[in-house]
């Protein structure tokens, strides 16, 4: 095994743990931090509102109404079918830890910059840190390991930067920048040095879901190479010279999801694939550092 030391950064998302529990079986991982980046829910706050209403039953009857339609909507939206899932197995569950890898979960919510946490990661002492899906560090951690922390970004950064970019490409009608990016971590978002570019294979019977697990698992695929190569001094970065649009999570609203999804049915994969090689030759044309076993 490696000396190279790793440590991983994940959010409690299925697709994060699975990419920890994917490097812990790749390289030599000696510490996973899960972040914490929801607080638990508070009934007694839900009902501390409602009560707040009960002297105005018209907007009491429309919170009631609004927050039940809303159920039933994610109920019987089509992304939450079993079919349509983003599925990633037992492996997107937990952390399955080897004996010499620590776990720690972050006790409040988008803190991994607390001191405790800066502390862990020192004792820890990582050659490298592989980030998916946590919150922007601050600069006491990127200093820490000695090559640098690396992230998987679930798009192409020069087109697509922040979160649902999966989905953002799919919704403006772009099958063909579905990918990911590996990028060392600076201040920005998602707008490090390139290490590597990738685009997953699309297929007729894809959707925005089966695209992302491909992401991901291409994702892996690309930290594990550029882990490597920086470990043998044979890693090679470009800057990010052209950024692309800055998708915050809460621009993709349940009516762009919905939208997005319908797209599918309208049939834009079909006509990404019916015109693949011209489509494609542009993609590719600007792409940074593309892996070799991507599209």
């Amino acid at each position: 095994m490696s000396e190279f030391r790793v440590v991983v950064i994940v959010s409690p998302d299925h697709s994060d743990l699975y990419f920890a529990n994917q490097l812990i079986k790749r390289l030599n991982v000696t510490g996973v931090i899960v972040e914490t980046q929801q607080q638990n829910s508070d009934n007694s706050s839900t009902i501390t509102k409602a009560l707040k209403l009960i002297h105005k039953p018209h907007i009491l009857f429309l919170k009631i109404y609004s927050l039940i339609r809303e159920r039933i909507r994610k109920k019987y939206a089509v992304y939450n079918k079993p079919e349509n899932s983003a599925n990633f197995g037992e492996q997107g569950l937990k952390i399955i830890p080897t004996k010499n890898c620590d776990v720690l979960y972050t006790s409040d919510v988008n803190n991994i910059n607390a001191a405790e946490n800066i502390d862990w990661l020192k004792k820890i002492r990582p050659n490298i840190i592989a980030v998916c899906g946590a919150s922007i560090f601050k600069e006491e951690i990127l200093k820490i390991p000695t090559h640098g922390v690396l992230n998987l970004h679930g798009g192409l950064s020069h087109e697509y930067r922040g979160l649902f970019t999966t989905d953002w490409a799919i919704y403006n009608e772009e099958p063909e920048h579905v990918g990911a990016t590996i990028h060392f971590i600076s201040p920005g978002i998602d707008d490090g040095d390139v290490v590597y570019q990738g685009r997953p294979n699309v297929t007729q019977d894809d959707n925005p879901n089966s695209l992302y697990v491909k992401v991901v698992k291409l994702g892996v695929n690309m930290m594990e190479a550029a882990i490597k190569e920086i470990e043998s001094g044979t890693t090679h970065s470009e800057p990010l010279v052209e950024k692309g649009k800055l998708y915050l999570g809460k621009m993709f609203t349940p009516k762009f999801r919905d939208a997005t999804w319908k797209k599918i049915s309208q049939g834009v994969i079909s006509n990404y694939l019916a015109h693949k090689p011209s489509r494609d030759k542009i993609v590719l044309s600007r792409m940074i550092n593309k892996y070799k076993d991507s599209n």
